[in-house]
C-alpha cells in the first residue's frame, strides 16, 4: 500500500524539497505514488551517490525512471487528455445514465434533440458520433449498446404528468422495435452481456435475459431478493450479480444461478450500489462505505470494508482499471479510490475538483463535481466537460467528455507502484501491431520511447520494497 504523500500542485518541487533534507525514503515513496511522467520528473532528485536502494528491484526501477528523458514525459503527461479524449457539444444528461457496450469501443448516450422537448440516441466511440438511431419525445432512462448501430433502451413517454407504462425498445438505423412494455418495467435496468443483454425489473423481482438469440427469465424472489435491478456485468459480459438487502447472487449471461451469499448483516447496511472490478465484487450501503467481495473456492466471501474512507452514501460505483481507479458517485458528488485497496485516492491529473472547496479532503483531486460514467465492461468513460482540466472555454466546460481507456497512453495515469502485468499487456500489442492489425493509435518516437519505460517499470514495481 502506497503512504498518502500528498505532493500537491507541484510534486516535483516536494521531491526537490526532500532531496534537500535528504529524506531519501520519503522522496523514493512521492515517487512510487506518482503517474510515470511526474515520478521521472521526481526521480531526477534521487542521488545514487546518498541513497541506497531498499532492494534490487527498487534499484531497477529507479534506474528505468532515470533513463527517461524528464522534459519529454512531462510533456506526453500534460497531454494525455487531449490524446485520449473527444469532446462533444452539450451537457451530458445525468438523469439517462451512458450505455457501454461489451463487445466494442462504443457508448450510446441520450442527448438532447432540436429543442427541450425532444431526446436523441446517439452511439459514440473514439472519434465522435457514429449513428443517430433516435429523436423524439421519449424519455429514456436506462440503455446499452450491442454495437454502434444497435441500443436496446428502456423509455417512456409524458402521460400528462404521471408516468405511463414502460417500453423496452430496440433501436437499429431507420428503426425502432417495441420488445416489451408494461408498468412491471418501470425503473428497471438494461446491460449488455457477452451472450446479449439483460433486463432487471424493480417491481416484479425478475430479470429477463435475450441471450444468443434465446430467451431466459429468473425469478430473483426464489432467492430471498425482492428486486432484480440492482446489478452488475463484469467486464467479460459472462456474469451478473444482483444484490438486495444482505443477499448477493451470481449468474452467467443466461440467468443461471452461480453462486449466493446470504448474510445477516452488512458493515455498510443493505446494499445500495455495486460494481465489478478486474478480481473481485465491490459494493456500497445505506450506512455509508465500500465492501469488496471475491469468489473463491466456489463461494462469495467476504474481503475488506473501505468502511471509514465514505463520507456519504453511494449510489453508483464507476470502476476505471485502467486508471487503477474506483470513482464512487454520492448525490452528484464523485470520490476516488484506489480501486486496489478501497482507499480515498487523488484523481488523475486532469480530473480536478470543480465544486465546494477542498481543503476538508486529505488528497488534492479526491472529491469533484460533476457526471462521471463507466463500467466494468466499457472500454470509454464518459463524464461532463467541467470535471476537465484540461477545458478552457465555456463550451468546453459544459461539454460531454468520452475518453478513450484503450489507449496505450491510460498506462501513464497509473501510479507507478501500481502498475503491473495487465498493464504492460494493455500496452505491448500498440507498441508491435499484429500483421493486419493496423495502427489504431499512431505513436511518436518519444511516445514510443516513454511507453516501452513504462512497460519495463511494470516488471519491477510489484517486487519494490519503498523501505
Amino acid at each position: 500500500m502506497i503512504p498518502r504523500i500528498d505532493g500537491g500542485p507541484d510534486p516535483v518541487g516536494m521531491a526537490r524539497k526532500f532531496a534537500r533534507k535528504g529524506d531519501w525514503r520519503s522522496l523514493w515513496w512521492l515517487i512510487l505514488s506518482l503517474p510515470l511522467p511526474q515520478a521521472v520528473g521526481a526521480a531526477a532528485h534521487l542521488k545514487p551517490r546518498k541513497w541506497t536502494p531498499p532492494s534490487d528491484a527498487d534499484a531497477r526501477l529507479a534506474a528505468v525512471l532515470s533513463g527517461v528523458h524528464t522534459k519529454e514525459a512531462l510533456r506526453l503527461g500534460a497531454d494525455l487528455f487531449h490524446r485520449t479524449t473527444v469532446k462533444l457539444p452539450g451537457s451530458l444528461r445525468l438523469v439517462h445514465p451512458a450505455g457501454f457496450c461489451v463487445r466494442h469501443p462504443v457508448v450510446a448516450l441520450d442527448t438532447r434533440g432540436r429543442d427541450t422537448h425532444t431526446s436523441r440516441v446517439v452511439t459514440v466511440d473514439r472519434t465522435g458520433v457514429r449513428s443517430v438511431l433516435y429523436e423524439g419525445p421519449a424519455q429514456h432512462w436506462s440503455m446499452c449498446a450491442l454495437d454502434s448501430e444497435t441500443v436496446i433502451a428502456r423509455r417512456e413517454f409524458d402521460s400528462g404528468g404521471y408516468r405511463g407504462d414502460t417500453e423496452i425498445v430496440e433501436y437499429t438505423p431507420g428503426r425502432e422495435a417495441v420488445l416489451a412494455s408494461g408498468s412491471g418495467l418501470l425503473d428497471a435496468v438494461v446491460e449488455p452481456t457477452a451472450t446479449g443483454w439483460v433486463v432487471g425489473t424493480k417491481l416484479l423481482g425478475v430479470a429477463l435475459a435475450l441471450a444468443d438469440g434465446e430467451q431466459e427469465q429468473l425469478d430473483l424472489r426464489e432467492f430471498g431478493l425482492r428486486r432484480a435491478d440492482l446489478f452488475a456485468v463484469d467486464a467479460t459480459g459472462t456474469r451478473i450479480a444482483f444484490a438486495d438487502g444482505s443477499r448477493l447472487l451470481v449468474t452467467d449471461s443466461r440467468l443461471q444461478p452461480l453462486h449466493e451469499l446470504v448474510v445477516e448483516s452488512v458493515r455498510h447496511g443493505e446494499f445500495n450500489a455495486i460494481t465489478f472490478t478486474e478480481d473481485s465484487i465491490v459494493t456500497a450501503g445505506w450506512e455509508k462505505g465500500l465492501y469488496r467481495w471475491q469468489i473463491i473456492g466456489g463461494r462469495i466471501r467476504g474481503l475488506y470494508a473501505g468502511y471509514d474512507s465514505t463520507p456519504r452514501t453511494i449510489f453508483r460505483l464507476n470502476p476505471v482499471a485502467p486508471w487503477n481507479l474506483l470513482v464512487a458517485e454520492g448525490g452528484n458528488v464523485n470520490y476516488h479510490y484506489d480501486i486496489s485497496t478501497l482507499e480515498r485516492c487523488a484523481s488523475p491529473d486532469f480530473l480536478v475538483p470543480t465544486g465546494p472547496d477542498d481543503r476538508d479532503d486529505d488528497l488534492r483531486g479526491s472529491r469533484a463535481i460533476g457526471g462521471f460514467v463507466s463500467a466494468p465492461y466499457g472500454r470509454l468513460a464518459v463524464y461532463e466537460g467541467g470535471l476537465a482540466h484540461r477545458t478552457r472555454t465555456s463550451a468546453d466546460f459544459y461539454s460531454t467528455i468520452v475518453q478513450d481507456l484503450e489507449h496505450p497512453l491510460n498506462i501513464l495515469v497509473k501510479p507507478v507502484l501500481a502498475l503491473n502485468a495487465t498493464d504492460a499487456d494493455r500496452v505491448r500489442p500498440h507498441l508491435d501491431p499484429a500483421p493486419g492489425a493496423g495502427d489504431i493509435y499512431p505513436l511518436t518516437a518519444t511516445e514510443r520511447a516513454v511507453l516501452e519505460a513504462a512497460i519495463e517499470a511494470c516488471d519491477w514495481a510489484p517486487q519494490v520494497t519503498g523501505g
